[in-house]
C-alpha cells in the first residue's frame, strides 16, 4: 500500500514515496521490494505523478511580478521562454531509477504568456490543479503514451516518449507552435491546434528511460472534451486519412485482430457531421490554416479529436469563471468551445493533436525510406500529401443542413418520373 510522505506541496517532494511493507511476512518483504518496481503499475503510476506533479508546482515568476505586462516579463526573464538545450546529464540521484524523475517546466514563461494571453486561463484555476493528486488513464491514445487527467478532467498530461518527437518539439515546434498561435489570437482567427499549457523535461541519464519503461518528457494540454460521458449519448472519434494503406487494418483479417490492435487504430468517422454551409466554410477555413502550419513544419499523421455531445447535456451560462458545459450560442464557430449542429441535437467539439511527427528527424526520414517498397502510409507520405488528404476526408464528413433540402427535392422528383 503507497504512503505519501505529502500532499505534494511543492517544498515537500524531493524525495520517492515511502512504501509500507508490513503487511508482508518478513521472507517476503525484500524480494517485494526488488520486484515490484518491475511489474507493479500502481507503483510506476504513482511515482511518475509524484515527480511530474513536484515539477509543476514550481513558480514561474515571483508572486510580486504576477500583474506586470508580457512585454516586460520577457524582458526581465528573456531565459524562461526559450527552448531547452538537449543536453544529458549525469545525476547520481537518478541515475539507476527505473521511474524517479527529476522534471523541469521547459519554457516556463513561454507558456505562461501563453495560457495568459492566448489560452485565457485562469492561471490561479491552472495552478491549483497541481495541488490536487493525478488520476491515470488508459486508452486515450494510439502512441502507447502514459496520460493523466488533473483531478477535475480540465487538463491532460502526456508523455512524450520517442527522442524524435521531443527532439522536433524543442529544435522546432515549440517556437513555431508559440508564434503561430500568437499570430491567429492577434488576427482574430479561429486555430483548432491543441493548447499545450506546459512541457515538462528531465534530461538525466536514467535507468527507466534506457529501458524504455519511464519517459522523461511530457506535455499538458486543455481537456477540449472535458465532460464527454458515453452513458449520455455522446462519442469520440480520433480521424486520420482512411484511404493510407494501414497493415493492420488491410492485412490482418478482422477475425485475428485483437482487441488491443483495433483500439490502436485511427477512427472513421460512422456518421455525418450537419453543419450550416457557414459553419462549414468557417471550419473548413480554420483547418486549411492550420493544417498550411502543420505543412511548412514538415509534419504529418496528426489527427483531428472530434467530440459529438447531445445538446440537452448544456445549460445557459451560469455565470461561473470556468464552465466547460455551457451551450453554445447561435451561430458560433468557435469548434474549440463547442458549435451547434444544424439539426439542433448535437454539439460537435474538435481539436488537432498529435502533430510531432516531423520528416526532417532521422527515424521519420528512414521510415519514409523503408516504407517505399509498401503502399503509402500516414507515416510514409510527404506533408503536402497528407494535408491535401486529411482536407478531403472532412469535407467528405460534413453534410450542410441546407443541402439536405435539395437532396429530399430531387428523390421527389425521380419518384415522380418514375410513377
Amino acid at each position: 500500500m503507497v504512503r505519501h510522505e505529502n500532499s505534494y506541496h511543492p517544498n515537500e517532494v524531493e524525495g520517492p514515496q515511502v512504501y509500507d511493507w508490513s503487511h508482508l511476512p518478513q521472507k517476503h518483504s525484500f524480494a517485494a521490494r526488488m520486484i515490484l518496481p518491475f511489474f507493479s503499475t500502481k507503483y510506476k503510476t504513482d511515482m511518475t505523478a509524484h515527480c511530474l506533479l513536484r515539477a509543476l508546482t514550481e513558480r514561474v515568476i515571483p508572486l510580486d511580478e504576477e500583474d506586470d505586462e508580457t512585454a516586460e516579463l520577457l524582458q526581465k526573464h528573456s531565459s524562461l521562454a526559450k527552448a531547452p538545450q538537449i543536453q544529458h546529464n549525469f545525476n547520481l540521484s537518478t541515475f539507476f531509477s527505473l521511474y524517479y524523475a527529476k522534471f523541469h517546466r521547459a519554457a516556463p514563461l513561454l507558456f505562461y504568456t501563453l495560457r495568459k494571453d492566448c489560452f485565457h486561463l485562469s492561471e490561479s484555476h491552472y495552478q491549483d490543479q497541481f495541488q490536487r493528486d493525478l488520476r491515470p488513464v488508459d486508452g486515450l491514445g494510439f502512441s502507447g503514451s502514459l496520460f493523466f487527467y488533473t483531478e477535475d478532467k480540465s487538463l491532460i498530461i502526456k508523455s512524450v516518449g520517442r527522442k524524435f518527437e521531443y527532439t522536433f518539439l524543442y529544435e522546432k515546434m515549440l517556437d513555431g507552435f508559440a508564434f503561430y498561435y500568437s499570430s491567429m489570437i492577434q488576427q482574430r482567427q479561429q486555430t483548432l491546434l491543441c493548447q499545450i499549457t506546459d512541457v515538462l523535461a528531465s534530461f538525466d541519464h536514467r535507468l527507466g528511460g534506457w529501458l524504455g519503461v519511464s519517459p522523461s518528457h511530457y506535455i499538458v494540454m486543455t481537456n477540449v472534451l472535458e465532460g464527454l460521458d458515453k452513458s449520455r449519448g455522446c462519442r469520440k472519434w480520433d480521424l486520420k486519412p482512411q484511404n493510407f494503406f494501414e497493415p493492420t487494418r488491410d492485412l490482418v483479417p478482422d477475425p485475428v485482430k485483437s482487441e488491443q490492435a483495433k483500439s490502436g487504430l485511427a477512427d472513421e468517422l460512422d456518421e455525418e457531421m450537419v453543419l450550416t454551409r457557414r459553419d462549414k466554410a468557417a471550419l473548413m477555413q480554420a483547418l486549411e490554416r492550420d493544417t498550411q502550419f502543420l505543412q511548412d513544419m514538415k509534419t504529418i499523421d496528426y489527427s483531428l479529436l472530434l467530440g459529438r455531445y447531445p445538446v440537452d447535456m448544456f445549460h445557459p451560462p451560469s455565470g461561473e469563471e470556468r464552465d466547460p458545459m455551457v451551450l453554445p450560442e447561435e451561430g458560433s464557430t468557435d469548434f474549440v468551445r463547442g458549435v451547434r449542429s444544424a439539426d439542433g441535437k448535437w454539439v460537435y467539439k474538435m481539436v488537432l493533436l498529435d502533430f510531432f511527427w516531423n520528416l526532417e528527424q532521422l527515424k521519420p526520414r528512414v521510415m519514409q525510406a523503408a516504407g517505399k517498397l509498401l503502399p503509402e502510409q500516414t507515416v510514409t507520405t510527404e506533408p503536402e500529401r497528407y494535408r491535401d488528404e486529411f482536407l478531403r476526408m472532412m469535407d467528405d464528413y460534413i453534410l450542410v443542413w441546407e443541402d439536405m433540402g435539395d437532396d429530399e427535392e430531387e428523390e421527389e422528383e425521380e419518384e415522380d418520373d418514375d410513377d
